[in-house]
């Protein structure tokens, strides 16, 4: 049991994170993806007229936003804000904190006094004294491709693109095949992550229709512009996986797992080729 010098529970109020950081609803992602970045913050609070509305993670700017297209400098916050939010009262215990979000299944907990978000805590904040939660907190981690796994292979999509610009129809079809087969590698380690499959069968649509094709400008330009959606995801899913890596690490949670260094040892590297037009 985590006790205060004065032989207490420790409170809330002990371990939450000061000042808290919010946005007003109105306010547009792009302004607050940038303040995220400069304050090195995973999460703000948001507010309406001054009281608790909603809360933005990175998550929810990557998959709400950016991996759909929009443009951050149009969309408010209250447009992507997660609501109703789950709050608790800066006189709980820890132990209270636990057990909600353990419970609700939930990563950050803003803490509210007066209807006014005066703190927020978190997993990393609740683990630092009580490490015992962790297995009640993450009952199955999930471990998910990690950025720098995703990066390689996007070197390989880019190949396909550069061989796609270069007119080598032929070149790029093998290319495609190559990349493909790597994909299916990592699909079927990575069997829980839905992201990655996804962009799998979005890439075997594209390599089985290119390969119906016959390589007249016609299906270069519709394949170009297929290629393009999805290395555009892939790049967006890379990026932020390496920058969630990088927190998981600092934590001591790690949900992602680089493919070159699995648990046996052999036969885990990606196989990895360079071709060049």
């Amino acid at each position: 049991m985590v006790q205060s010098d004065k032989g207490e529970k420790s409170k809330v109020r002990d371990i939450m994170s000061t000042p808290i950081i919010t946005e007003d609803e109105d306010t547009v992602l792009i302004r607050i993806a940038r303040d995220m970045a400069d304050m090195g913050i995973g999460s703000v609070v948001i507010t309406r007229e001054g009281k608790l509305a909603g809360i933005i993670t990175e998550r929810d700017i990557a998959l709400k936003v950016l991996l759909k297209d929009e443009r951050a400098s149009e969309i408010k916050a209250k447009e992507v804000m997660s609501t109703p939010v789950l709050t608790i009262s800066p006189e709980a215990s820890v132990e209270e904190a636990c057990e909600l979000a353990s419970a609700e299944s939930i990563k950050r907990l803003p803490v509210v006094e007066n209807d006014v978000p005066i703190g927020i805590i978190s997993i990393r904040n609740l683990l630092t004294l009580k490490p015992e939660y962790v297995k009640r907190l993450y009952p199955k981690v999930r471990i998910l491709a990690s950025g720098w796994t995703l990066d390689r292979l996007e070197r390989s999509l880019s190949d396909c693109e550069v061989l796609l610009a270069g007119k080598s129809w032929q070149k790029y079809i093998e290319r495609l095949r190559e990349v493909y087969d790597e994909l299916g590698v990592l699909v079927n380690h990575y069997i829980d992550d839905k992201e990655l499959r996804e962009i799998f069968d979005s890439f075997g649509l594209l390599y089985h229709d290119a390969e119906s094709k016959s390589g007249d400008e016609k299906s270069q330009e519709e394949q170009r512009e297929k290629l393009e959606k999805i290395l555009k995801k892939f790049r967006h899913s890379t990026y932020w996986r390496k920058q969630q890596s990088t927190s998981s690490y600092a934590s001591g949670i790690f949900r992602f797992h680089d493919y070159r260094h699995g648990t046996s040892g052999k036969g885990l590297r990606l196989p990895f080729k360079r071709t060049r037009p």
